[in-house]
């Protein structure tokens, strides 16, 4: 490739006069990195590239991701200046048809590649945080890929890698919390019903990760580093299907045998949402509240939960 990371520092700042010219040559460069890659790259039942081609290919993705993961990052333009709109395009639709173009690159199995799989990861996270509008615009594959993806990330060995899957997460909810808390669509029909990568239905987005995150703080292995991050992926979830959440609530009561752990647990999840004048509000200092409850929650009920 003509172009890499490299040359295009996150931390520089450019001129007006330059973002025009910077970005429409890089959509000319979207168009003619993603041609040249193939549609799937070989790899070995060793996990290994198996030619030297493909070696080249892999560090063309690598490169491809970690440019639209700068633009995310907003530190590579001056966002204040017009020069974008007059040259008749902007930072949401190169990032948008860059993701649309390497989404079907990117396989689980492509995904085993240590630097790949962080540099993908990382572009999810920034753009889910910087333009979570641009899901609802995504056609159903593309949409069902990067909620597959999400869910293989979450589950990942590497806690940097989760850790930007839950950011990732509370990007999603967050948005349309607060989207439909204003009387609009936030998510759409992604919210409610969706269709996966075998054309099967599934339930929306946010009950299906209020359902993964929940089952993952209480009885799945961890670090208690991630217990932050989970938090404020958790708190919007809960607030964006608080039904549901109820419903998860009273199954974990009733599945309790022992009434002193009943009586724990019934205790506990009050807390979770009560204590510390909890509001329904996303604001900084009600995320601070959420997450010493459930630091205070996991360390009251995980013990007894994951030994039953």
């Amino acid at each position: 490739m003509g172009v890499t990371t490299k040359e295009l520092p996150s931390a520089l700042c450019l001129e007006e006069s330059l973002c025009g010219w910077l970005f429409s040559n890089i959509c000319n460069w979207l168009l003619t990195s993603v041609i040249s890659l193939p549609s799937q790259i070989s790899v070995s039942l060793s996990s290994s590239l198996q030619t030297e081609a493909d070696t080249e290919k892999y560090r063309d993705l690598r490169a491809l991701l970690q440019l639209l993961a700068n633009l995310c990052s907003k530190d590579l333009v001056d966002f204040s200046s017009d020069s974008l709109e007059t040259h008749g395009t902007n930072i949401s639709q190169v990032v948008h048809m860059g993701l649309h173009m390497v989404n079907p690159l990117i396989t689980l199995e492509m995904l085993k590649y240590p630097k790949l799989c962080h540099d993908y990861f990382s572009l999810l996270s920034y753009l889910l945080e910087v333009y979570p509008e641009m899901v609802s615009q995504l056609s159903s594959e593309s949409f069902a890929h990067v909620i597959g993806t999400l869910d293989y990330g979450l589950h990942h060995q590497d806690i940097e890698v989760v850790d930007m899957c839950l950011r990732s997460l509370k990007a999603l909810a967050s948005y349309h919390y607060k989207e439909t808390g204003a009387g609009k669509a936030g998510l759409g029909s992604h919210a409610t019903v969706y269709k996966d990568r075998d054309g099967n239905c599934q339930e929306g987005i946010l009950n299906q990760f209020l359902r993964s995150l929940m089952k993952f703080l209480l009885f799945e292995d961890y670090s208690t580093d991630l217990v932050s991050t989970a938090a404020e992926a958790l708190l919007p979830l809960i607030l964006c299907e608080q039904g549901l959440y109820q419903r998860l609530c009273n199954e974990l009561i009733e599945r309790q045998s022992n009434p002193t752990f009943r009586l724990r647990l019934t205790n506990a999840l009050q807390s979770l949402t009560n204590s510390n004048h909890l509001s329904s509000t996303l604001d900084r200092t009600n995320y601070q509240k959420f997450r010493k409850n459930l630091h205070n929650f996991l360390i009251e009920v995980r013990g007894f939960l994951r030994t039953i």
